[in-house]
């Protein structure tokens, strides 16, 4: 049966809201990488019978696609999502889904730097709001043990911007399944890396408890898996801005759940926040005309 990409999106859209939220009760229990290294793994087995029905080794061990793989997995899973589990000992799921609005910058500053393409005014102005929302949450955060967490995610965006750069140099006949493969496979040999670093410098943490296998298997099936082949379904079957202005938004949903749960404050820095950093995010990537131009 054939899928809906609108539906598509929004599963892939509520995944996102809720991940950083299972991360943040599963961090107590187990390090960041190793978490990771567990979620990848088991992700990559449930993936391993589409692998074999569509012969997907080709793709994935290809001589001329192994190191665009292995750059995608590094930089697009293994470091930046090791750096934003690790700040969520510091800082709380709302305040780094906000935060990974300012991933908007990175990828205008990059842009101008690798390809030369000077932002418009447009973006600027979204940009600026972006920075304003962001500000904001730094700005409450002082200089408590916050701020340290909404650092280390500021910090690390930049990295998913250049895995979007080797994601668009696979071939187009990976199906969704296989890029999502990709982004869970090949994240583990840096992930590994890690751990090892982590054994030999801090000894690691694992303690068995029904939060962590749960936040375990949410993340290996639902987020990795399920929410990954739904994202990529989605874009590579409607318009990307269509998809892009569902998914800038579950910021609203993180804090939402966050909220209910007690994982998080309501406060008026956070509310400006969201607003102006969500705000920002429409103006650059030009969705708010967009959509005026599709209703019309």
């Amino acid at each position: 049966m054939k899928k809906s990409p609108v539906l598509a999106i929004w599963i892939s859209w509520f995944i996102t809201a809720v991940n950083l939220i299972v991360g943040k009760y599963a961090i107590a229990y187990i390090n960041a990488a190793l978490f990771l290294f567990l979620s990848c793994a088991v992700a990559t087995l449930c993936f391993l019978p589409h692998i074999h029905k569509v012969n997907g080794w080709k793709f994935l061990f290809g001589k001329k696609l192994i190191w665009k793989n292995l750059a995608l997995g590094t930089l697009g899973t293994a470091l930046p999502m090791t750096c934003m589990m690790i700040a969520l000992n510091y800082t709380t799921p709302t305040n780094a889904a906000i935060l990974n609005q300012f991933e908007i910058v990175y990828s205008l500053i990059l842009a101008w730097i690798l390809l030369k393409e000077k932002p418009s005014v447009q973006q600027l102005l979204g940009s600026a709001l972006v920075v304003a929302g962001v500000t904001l949450l730094l700005w409450q955060a002082g200089f408590s043990v916050q701020l340290k967490g909404d650092l280390m995610v500021i910090g690390s965006l930049w990295m998913f911007q250049l895995s979007h750069i080797f994601a668009k140099k696979l071939p187009r006949e990976m199906d969704p399944a296989l890029i999502a493969v990709v982004r869970a496979m090949f994240a583990l040999p840096a992930l590994f890396l890690l751990i090892i670093y982590v054994v030999c410098t801090q000894g690691i943490i694992f303690t068995p408890a029904p939060t962590l296998w749960w936040a375990l298997a949410f993340t290996a099936v639902i987020n990795y898996f399920i929410g990954n082949i739904f994202w990529y379904y989605a874009i590579r079957n409607m318009a990307l801005g269509k998809a892009t202005a569902i998914i800038l938004s579950y910021p609203v949903m993180t804090f939402i759940l966050s909220a209910l749960l007690g994982v998080d404050k309501v406060t008026t820095f956070k509310v400006l926040g969201l607003i102006l950093a969500l705000l920002g995010a429409y103006i650059v990537t030009g969705i708010v005309k967009t959509q005026g131009e599709t209703k019309r």
